[in-house]
């Protein structure tokens, strides 16, 4: 009886362990699984992780490109994670700040618009904002700019010395400064000849690259994928990134050891599973899009959860924090689950409309409405103002007094 006793507990506890584990390996992305795994490993001597040989492998050549590397001159990458490093940040901000230095080119110009790397990374547009505002902060002044009219705007805002006509020479003349026609530039404003020199010597003084002095080498893929889509033969081929997953070796016949290597090894099992079938079915429902560039259909974690018989808690773990490598950019999963198709469409076009907008005239709700009528997308007034919202995007009135101040995200 007490026997029986013992066993049942045993089993229980072991259920719950496995359970435990299996959840919280689900919800994690391919880097915090990781840092999560050797963390396990580092608690338990007896456990040992091996990962598959990769191109990623400290060969004896990577070895020699590391050491080529530190004799370069110091890396813009490192010195930017330094910073943060420093700083008390939520995790989401501190997740979109490597991401976004992680997509700076040798300029240390971000490579692509704001709203597109937002959109691929699958962040929230409030938390995204915050983590480009903390970016602007970072030394060199000036990196994170997606041009060179932003580049020289955040170094001057920075110094707090920002003037609409310094925001307005830099939109409108840097072609006549460059070519030294400080009289045109004069007349043009109806600004003292001594004035403009003034301004061109602030101007002379920034930083066109950021990055220079510093050696930009920039990390692969930095936001490790966790699944693989190749979409070459005309279908979607959806592969885990096995290349990134350990298996877990035991040193020791410990029983409580045993457990737990059993455990962890259910558990990546199960997160692989259910990634893989959670992937292939996403991807090849929003498979138009893809393939066609049609528009996202609606697609809501119920929907899922049904047509592969799964709980709906089980999904929403599956999509968090996982990404994908699609046709060399990489994305977060969740990006492919629309609510409401039509609001996607809805917000794709208010953010064309206010792009392409008078910056010193913009739309105020009231016209954005009658432009979207004019495309025969028809909406509400207030749910115009409630999609430009979510979109992190300013109203009228506040969007002329920042282009005044010269406040850009």
């Amino acid at each position: 009886m007490d026997f029986k006793l013992g066993l049942d507990q045993s089993l229980k506890l072991n259920l719950s362990m496995e359970m435990k584990i299996s959840i919280e390996i689900l919800t994690m992305g391919l880097k915090e699984l990781k840092k999560y795994l050797e963390k396990e490993s580092i608690k338990n001597s007896n456990i040992e992780l091996v990962f598959p040989k990769s191109s990623f492998s400290r060969s004896e050549e990577y070895e020699n490109y590391i050491e080529n590397i530190g004799e370069e001159n110091e890396s813009l990458i490192d010195y930017l994670e330094e910073q943060i490093s420093y700083l008390e940040l939520k995790r989401e901000i501190r997740d979109i700040l490597e991401y976004l230095i992680n997509n700076l080119d040798e300029r240390g110009y971000l490579a692509s618009s704001l709203e597109e790397l937002r959109k691929s990374g699958g962040f929230k547009p409030n938390l995204f904002k915050e983590s480009v505002k903390t970016l602007y902060t970072l030394e060199p002044i000036g990196v994170g700019a997606t041009n060179l009219v932003e580049c020289l705007k955040i170094q001057l805002k920075n110094k707090g010395i920002l003037t609409a006509t310094l925001s307005d020479i830099l939109e409108r003349n840097l072609e006549d400064i460059a070519d030294e026609e400080f009289k045109k530039i004069s007349l043009e404003r109806g600004i003292p000849l001594s004035k403009v020199k003034d301004y061109v010597n602030i101007i002379k003084k920034l930083n066109p690259k950021p990055a220079r002095g510093f050696y930009v080498n920039r990390k692969i893929n930095y936001i490790v994928p966790d699944l693989i889509v190749e979409t070459s033969t005309g279908e979607i081929v959806v592969k885990l990134n096995e290349a990134e997953i350990p298996k877990i070796r035991l040193k020791s016949d410990n029983r409580k050891d045993q457990m737990l290597a059993l455990a962890l090894e259910k558990g990546l099992l199960k997160r692989q599973n259910t990634l893989l079938e959670v992937g292939k079915y996403v991807l090849n429902y929003q498979k138009d899009y893809i393939l066609f560039s049609k528009n996202l259909k609606t697609l809501k974690v119920k929907d899922i959860a049904f047509a592969l018989n799964l709980h709906e808690s089980t999904i929403s773990r599956a999509l968090r924090d996982k990404f994908i490598r699609i046709d060399g950019k990489i994305e977060g999963l969740k990006k492919y689950i629309i609510l409401d198709s039509k609001t996607e469409l809805v917000k794709k076009e208010i953010l064309k409309i206010i792009e392409s907008e008078d910056k010193n005239n913009p739309l105020s709700d009231e016209k954005i409405l009658l432009k979207l009528r004019e495309k025969n997308i028809s909406a509400q007034r207030r749910t115009i103002g409630k999609y430009r919202e979510e979109l992190g995007i300013l109203s009228s009135k506040k969007r002329k007094i920042d282009n005044k101040k010269v406040f850009m995200l």
